[in-house]
C-alpha cells in the first residue's frame, strides 16, 4: 500500500508543477515514481528512501538543466520591445527630439530621434527604446 502513497505524492508534485514550470517538482516527481517502484516489489521503507533520494538527485542535476536549455528556451532571444532594436519602421509624423510617431510591425509608435527631424513618410530603423518611446535615425 506504500506505493500508492508515492504515486499520490508524485502526482501532487506534478500539479505544483504546472504552476512553476521549472522541471523541479517533475524531477522530484521521477524519484516519487521510482520510490513507488521499489515498494511494489516489496522493498522495505529505507529501500524506498534511498531510491526517492538518489532518482530525485539524479534527476535534478543531470536531466533538469538539459530539459531546461531545450524546452521552451525563450531566454534565447530577445522579446517584447527589446526585439525593436533595429527594426524598420516608416514614421507616420514628423519625427524630432522630443515627439513623433512611427509605425511598426502594425502598431503605431511614440518615437523620438537623437539627430535631425525626419519628416512623415521617411523609412526609419529603430536604435533602441526608452519608456514607451522608440529612438529613430533614418534607414
Amino acid at each position: 500500500m506504500a506505493w500508492g502513497i508515492w504515486a499520490i505524492i508524485s502526482a501532487v508534485l506534478l500539479i505544483l508543477e504546472m504552476l512553476t514550470v521549472d522541471f523541479t517538482f517533475t524531477m522530484v516527481a521521477g524519484g516519487a515514481l521510482a520510490a513507488a517502484a521499489v515498494s511494489a516489489i516489496g522493498g522495505n521503507l529505507v529501500f524506498q528512501v534511498i531510491t526517492f533520494v538518489i532518482v530525485s538527485a539524479v534527476l535534478l542535476f543531470l536531466v533538469r538543466p538539459w530539459a531546461r536549455r531545450h524546452v521552451n528556451n525563450s531566454s534565447a532571444v530577445e522579446s517584447n520591445v527589446y526585439a525593436m532594436s533595429g527594426q524598420e519602421a516608416v514614421s507616420l509624423t514628423r519625427i524630432d527630439r522630443a515627439s513623433g510617431q512611427i509605425k511598426i510591425n502594425g502598431e503605431v509608435w511614440s518615437a523620438k530621434t537623437g539627430s535631425d527631424p525626419i519628416e512623415a513618410g521617411v523609412n526609419v530603423v529603430v536604435t533602441s527604446v526608452e519608456g514607451a518611446q522608440a529612438i529613430v535615425v533614418p534607414a
